[in-house]
């Protein structure tokens, strides 16, 4: 992947082929969980943008045909806020609960480091309700995360679930309202800085060292036990209404996920996960990798907001959704070499031209094979065989085609494996099911 302007990637055939297959397959499930396509526009009125963001993030853009017009609409820089308001507009003919999933680029006006861009794909699914919606969507979209990353074959990884209520319902015990929100967002990042930098950065928010070692024995109460040993400890602590609520709810989508088959070592209880974005309000989740991938960070995260639209509407729209970091996962699969990156071509099969006295033959021939769903290209150029074999190996190939004038009068054609290079005769009056089969190997 290389980028001329700094942020701004760019891939070479091979690896954009295996970036789409990425892509394909993760559709693949979210469709088969009946979720639908959208794709907002790219940019959105600077007001709805500031509702969630900053000047920093905002790519701000001049109308082009009106260089003294002012500065009135930006390129988007997620896809919530677009979400939010194509909700909004739409309303009254979308069909709640709505499900969308939506990968598409984004922009954001911040400096660029490694992993990190200034334009990069989103892959965000959400279900929204209409006034309220089932905790039982929560567990969903965790199981459907879990689905899709299967589906990629990626290394082993698990989800580390957690609850907002849980956590602010204890911090009100230990915080000042007022600081609960600092407190949270210093949590979120409690990975990514020193133990020395966070015990300095919490004392300054919280009164007392008593309720910072309480902090922190909470914080890491889940290191020690499993899921229903840490669950049963929670529930003993009592502290509020708001934490209580939100312990029978983290129990509650833990019991789901085990009735929808989902492995007990795939999920872990946190009460350290915090996710700092202020909209989530129940259910939050992160999921991660294990072994040699693990400092690629979160691969997914997400969670609950009671109302999606609440800077752009007085109408609740409650939902649940969450986030699959391709731009960084399928860049560090490829390094891994768990993504395959062998091929410039989507398609299987070339076909070669030996006599172009027969060019309309050999073109019929890709197009029968087109017809039957194969993925063909026909080398056009004036170039002998074995250059022609040679440009099939470098762009990855697996069969090509050969005919010459004895074989288009019986209406034949040998069919050549490039990479076990063994030969098939097919007919080219009848492309039919057996062809389809031999140039999609299983």
């Amino acid at each position: 992947m290389k980028s001329d302007i700094s942020g701004f990637p760019e891939f070479l055939p091979q690896e954009q082929i295996a970036f789409n297959r990425v892509v394909d397959v993760i559709k693949e499930q979210f469709e088969l969980y009946g979720f639908a396509p959208l794709d907002t526009s790219a940019v959105e009125r600077i007001s709805t943008l500031l509702a969630k963001g900053n000047d920093n993030e905002i790519y701000g853009l001049y109308r082009l045909a009106d260089e003294d017009s002012k500065k009135d609409i930006g390129l988007r820089f997620d896809l919530t806020v677009p979400l939010a308001r194509y909700v909004v507009s739409n309303s009254g003919q979308l069909v709640f609960p709505y499900r969308r999933y939506q990968i598409s680029p984004v922009w954001r006006g911040e400096r660029p480091q490694h992993g990190r861009y200034r334009q990069f794909y989103q892959c965000d699914v959400d279900i929204i309700g209409d006034g309220s919606l089932s905790i039982e969507h929560d567990a969903e979209i965790i199981s459907l995360v879990t689905s899709a990353l299967q589906a990629l074959d990626v290394p082993s990884f698990y989800t580390k679930l957690n609850n907002r209520k849980v956590l602010s319902g204890f911090l009100r015990t230990v915080v000042a309202e007022n600081k609960i929100i600092e407190v949270i967002k210093l949590i979120d990042k409690m990975e990514k800085i020193s133990p020395e930098e966070f015990d300095k950065s919490v004392a300054e928010l919280m009164t007392s060292q008593e309720n910072v070692l309480q902090l922190k024995t909470f914080l890491s109460a889940g290191k020690e036990r499993g899921n229903f040993e840490l669950l049963k400890w929670l529930k003993t602590l009592n502290f509020n209404e708001e934490y209580n609520r939100g312990v029978a709810e983290l129990s509650k989508v833990l019991q789901i996920l085990q009735k929808l088959e989902i492995e007990d070592n795939l999920v872990r209880i946190s009460p350290q996960l915090a996710r700092g974005l202020t909209y989530y309000t129940g259910t939050v989740f992160e999921t991660e990798f294990d072994g040699d991938m693990s400092d690629i960070g979160s691969v997914s995260g997400g969670g609950r907001y009671d109302d999606l639209t609440a800077m752009l509407s007085n109408k609740i729209f409650p939902g649940v959704g969450a986030t699959i970091g391709i731009s960084r996962l399928a860049p560090r699969l490829m390094e891994k070499g768990l993504l395959k990156i062998d091929k410039q071509s989507p398609a299987t099969v070339l076909v070669t031209v030996q006599n172009r006295k027969f060019i309309w033959n050999y073109m019929k021939i890709s197009n029968n094979l087109r017809k039957i769903g194969v993925k063909t290209e026909i080398y056009l150029q004036d170039k002998n065989l074995g250059a022609q074999l040679s440009y099939a190996d470098k762009k990855g190939y697996d069969f090509v085609i050969i005919a010459n004038e004895s074989e288009f009068l019986e209406n034949k054609a040998l069919v050549r494996n490039l990479k076990t290079k063994e030969q098939n005769v097919i007919c080219t009056d009848n492309m039919n099911k057996e062809v389809f089969d031999l140039l999609h190997p299983t």
